[in-house]
Parts: C-alpha cells; sequence; structure tokens
C-alpha cells in the first residue's frame, strides 16, 4: 500500500511539473524582467489555450502568489550561483558545500511551489486544455533540446 501511495505521488508531482513547466520556463531564462511577468504568461496559456476570463483571473493570481514567494529564493540563488562561480578561482571546499548544499535547499524549495502551483492550475484547466499544454510542453522540449545540443558543440 505504501508502494503504491508513494508511486501515486511521485507520478503527480511528475505531471505537475510536466504540465506547468512550460508557463514557468520563462522565469528561470535570462532576458528580463519581461520574462518573469506572470500576467505575460497568462495571457500566452490564455491564447494557446482558449482559457476563460474565469480561469485567465484564477492562473494569474496563482501565478503572481507563486512568483512572489520564490522572489526572495530567486535572489538568494543567484547570489549561491556567483560564490560557487567565484570558487572556480579559489575554492574553498568547506565554503563550496555549505553553498551548494543551500543551492539545492533552494532549489527543491522552489520545485515544490512550481509543482504545487502546476497542480493548481492543472485542476483549473479542462481535459482538452491540459492536452493542449502537454502538446505544447512537447514542442518547447524539442526546440529547448535543440538550443542545447547547439550550445554544446565543441564540449564533446
Amino acid at each position: 500500500m505504501k508502494k503504491s501511495l508513494s508511486k501515486i505521488l511521485i507520478s503527480t508531482v511528475a505531471v505537475g511539473v510536466f504540465m506547468l513547466s512550460v508557463a514557468f520556463s520563462s522565469w528561470s531564462m535570462p532576458g528580463g524582467e519581461h520574462q518573469r511577468n506572470p500576467a505575460k504568461m497568462v495571457s500566452v496559456l490564455a491564447d494557446k489555450l482558449d482559457l476563460t476570463e474565469s480561469q485567465e483571473k484564477d492562473i494569474n493570481a496563482l501565478l503572481k502568489a507563486s512568483h512572489a514567494e520564490n522572489e526572495a529564493d530567486r535572489q538568494r540563488l543567484a547570489t549561491l550561483k556567483k560564490i560557487l562561480h567565484q570558487q572556480e578561482q579559489s575554492f574553498n571546499e568547506e565554503v563550496a558545500r555549505e553553498t551548494a548544499d543551500e543551492a539545492g535547499e533552494i532549489t527543491a524549495r522552489m520545485l515544490y511551489v512550481k509543482t504545487s502551483t502546476a497542480a493548481q492550475i492543472s485542476g483549473l484547466l479542462n481535459a482538452e486544455q491540459r492536452e493542449e499544454l502537454a502538446e505544447l510542453e512537447k514542442k518547447r522540449e524539442l526546440r529547448r533540446g535543440k538550443r542545447r545540443d547547439e550550445d554544446n558543440r565543441g564540449y564533446e
């Protein structure tokens, strides 16, 4: 029974992350504040998924709350990345390990918020909209994979 519940929980989390990663993907990408704008993300989702006004309002509220909840963690994570980058010049095992551990804790918290928000948004969509969102995610992953391949040329 515990194994079944564990599998269900893991599957639910995976689906939740998958379902909303298209909406959140721009938050982790460089390029300016416009990509971290929950209203812009809702606008894109509204266009692609034909959201109702009620869905737009509810999803906008969820994304704004999630964005606000993660803001301090995003800023701290950026600082930690700089600290780790500095370790390349003058390595201190203790500092590097503590910094990486803290970054891992922050990443886990952010992933939890992302997953929770994805599950809530998924609950607001109808079956057709969830299918369309899954298709958008597949297309985004294909584009993302091509960019990664291009970015990694010469490192193999």
